[in-house]
C-alpha cells in the first residue's frame, strides 16, 4: 500500500514545505497563499511541460493539484527577464523554488492524447536560449540561497527520427552553476531506480523506487563552485548511452544529483516526463503515478524550500 502524501502540517514541521501548482493559478488563490507566508515557487513558463500544460490543460494538474495546497505557485513571465522574477525585482516576491521542466519549445500535435484546445502563447521561433545576464542572475539567486529543480532532457535516439533533440539550453543553464550535463540518450525502459542509501532523509523518504523512460546524462561531480555533490537516484546497472556521441559509459553518471551552490541548492533530474499526468502521451508518456514519483517531485520541492526558508530565516535574523 502506497504511503499518503505528506499533510501540510507534516510538511511545514519538517523543512517548511515543498511547492508548485499548475499554470495560470488564480490571483487571488496566489494572493492568499501570499498571505499565509507559504514558501514562494515559481515555474518556467518555457519549461516544455509547462508549454503542454497550457496548450492542453492536462499535463502538469497531478503534481500542481497537489503542490497548491501547499505552496504559492506562480510562472515566468516569458517575455520578461528570468533572474529579476526569481529575485523579487518589480512586481513578485523573492522565489524560494525555481522549477524548470525542460527549457525548449513545444508544440503539441492535434494526434496527441489530449490533443490541444489552446495554442501556444510563445512563437515557435522565440530564442529559448537563456541570456548572459539570467544565466548570472539565476547563479546569483541560487548561491544566495534559492532552490532550483531542473529537469534536462536526452539527446537523439537512433529511432527518433529527425531532430536535433539537442538539450542545448538545459546544458547552458547547467553549467552556468557548475553542472556538466552531456549529450546522452539513455533509454529505462524496462527499469526500475532506487534511491541512493546516503541520499537525505527529506528527499527519499517513502520513496521506494523511481521509473523514467529515458534520462539525458547527468555527471555527478562539479565544478569548483560546487561545494557537495550527492547522488540522489543512480542510474540503473546495464544502463546504455545510445546518443550518437556516446560521451559516458561509466558510472559517472547518474538519474538525479543534489548540487550544494553557494548558500542554495540544485536537485538535477534526467527527465521531465515523470511530472506528467497518467494517459497523457506529449512529448513522452505521463509518469507521475508510477511507483513513488510523484512522492520523490513533492519530497525534492518540500527539502529546497525547507533550505531556502532557513536561508531567508537565518539572514533576517543575523
Amino acid at each position: 500500500m502506497r504511503s499518503p502524501l505528506l499533510t501540510r502540517r507534516t510538511v511545514l514541521q519538517a523543512a517548511f514545505a515543498m511547492i508548485l501548482a499548475a499554470p495560470f493559478v488564480h490571483r487571488a488563490r496566489a494572493a492568499a497563499a501570499l498571505s499565509l507566508n507559504l514558501p514562494n515557487i515559481m515555474f518556467d513558463s518555457m519549461g516544455a511541460q509547462v508549454q503542454v500544460q497550457n496548450q492542453t490543460a492536462d499535463r502538469l494538474t497531478t503534481w500542481t493539484n497537489a503542490l497548491t495546497k501547499l505552496y504559492a505557485v506562480n510562472h515566468t513571465d516569458w517575455q520578461q527577464a528570468i533572474a529579476p522574477q526569481l529575485e523579487g525585482n518589480g512586481g513578485t516576491s523573492r522565489q524560494d523554488v525555481f522549477i524548470i521542466t525542460t527549457h525548449q519549445y513545444t508544440s503539441v500535435p492535434e494526434q496527441s492524447t489530449p490533443p490541444p484546445i489552446h495554442p501556444n502563447p510563445i512563437p515557435a521561433d522565440y530564442n529559448f536560449g537563456y541570456s548572459s545576464s539570467d544565466l548570472g542572475g539565476i547563479l546569483r539567486w541560487v548561491e544566495a540561497g534559492g532552490g532550483l529543480l531542473l529537469f534536462v532532457n536526452h539527446s537523439d535516439f537512433p529511432d527518433q527520427g529527425p531532430g536535433p533533440y539537442w538539450p542545448i539550453n538545459d546544458v547552458q543553464l547547467a553549467a552556468a552553476l557548475g553542472i556538466t550535463t552531456v549529450f546522452a540518450a539513455i533509454s529505462l525502459v524496462g527499469f526500475t531506480m532506487r534511491p541512493h542509501r546516503k541520499a537525505p532523509r527529506q528527499i527519499v523518504e517513502h520513496v521506494r523506487s523511481v521509473q523514467a523512460l529515458d534520462s539525458g546524462g547527468i555527471v555527478v561531480d562539479g565544478g569548483p563552485n560546487i561545494a557537495t555533490s550527492t547522488v540522489l537516484v543512480p542510474l540503473p546497472g546495464g544502463w546504455k548511452d545510445s546518443g550518437p556521441l556516446k560521451y559516458h559509459h561509466s558510472a559517472d553518471l547518474a538519474f538525479a544529483v543534489l548540487y550544494t551552490v553557494g548558500k542554495g541548492n540544485v536537485i538535477t533530474i534526467g527527465h521531465s516526463g515523470i511530472t506528467g499526468n497518467a494517459g497523457t502521451n506529449w512529448p513522452s508518456a505521463g509518469e507521475i503515478e508510477a511507483p513513488d514519483n510523484l512522492r520523490f517531485l513533492m519530497n525534492c520541492v518540500a527539502y529546497l524550500a525547507g533550505m531556502a526558508q532557513k536561508v531567508r530565516k537565518y539572514d533576517r535574523e543575523r
